[in-house]
């Protein structure tokens, strides 16, 4: 249904709870709400609860009798109460931390770069594909994991934040694993 079947016979179905117009009502508005919300809320739970109130206020605005008056401009309507009910959610959980560890970068096992690393061979071969990475690739896998160069300082020297450092250091470890694999060197690397 497009936005000009919004009209006051919708509504007035709506305000009466008309079955199938309540099922279109929320399956039209939960897939635009969703669009709407999921770069702006990064919980899914958030997410759910901010569409479930906005569902019930509009409708308890209908049911109210109070009017509506552009009809036509119903879906406009349903997304503003929805930004209000987004703002005051986010306010509340601002207001309301979670205690909540900061998030840990969880070790990749596929390749071992410290302490299993210790055969000459590996060595070899560490150093072998190292030589046939870009640079900064280079430098960085170097920085922080045979030199064990502290985050921050990685950061400055590169003149990134810390989630972009997380990206670099992504890209370097998957060009890392793709040489190994195009070269067959993948049984040296291995526990």
């Amino acid at each position: 249904m497009d936005h000009a079947a919004f009209d006051a016979d919708y509504l007035l179905r709506l305000q009466h709870g008309d079955p199938e117009t309540s099922r279109h009502f929320i399956s039209y508005f939960s897939n635009a709400m969703w669009l709407k919300l999921r770069n702006r809320v990064r919980s899914s739970h958030l997410i759910d609860e901010i569409r479930q109130e906005t569902f019930a206020r509009v409708l308890s605005h209908l049911q109210s009798g109070k009017p509506i008056h552009f009809p036509e401009r119903f879906g406009g309507f349903v997304q503003a109460v929805c930004h209000n009910v987004m703002l005051e959610v986010l306010r509340a959980e601002s207001s309301h931390p979670q205690t909540v560890d900061p998030p840990v970068d969880p070790p990749d096992d596929r390749v071992k770069f410290a302490s299993d690393m210790v055969t000459e061979e590996r060595k070899q071969v560490v150093r072998e594909v190292l030589s046939e990475l870009p640079d900064r690739e280079r430098t960085l896998l170097k920085m922080l994991f045979l030199e064990e160069i502290d985050r921050a300082q990685i950061c400055s020297r590169f003149d990134v934040d810390n989630n972009y450092l997380r990206v670099l250091l992504h890209r370097a470890k998957e060009r890392f694993r793709e040489i190994v694999r195009r070269k067959g060197l993948d049984k040296f690397l291995q526990e």
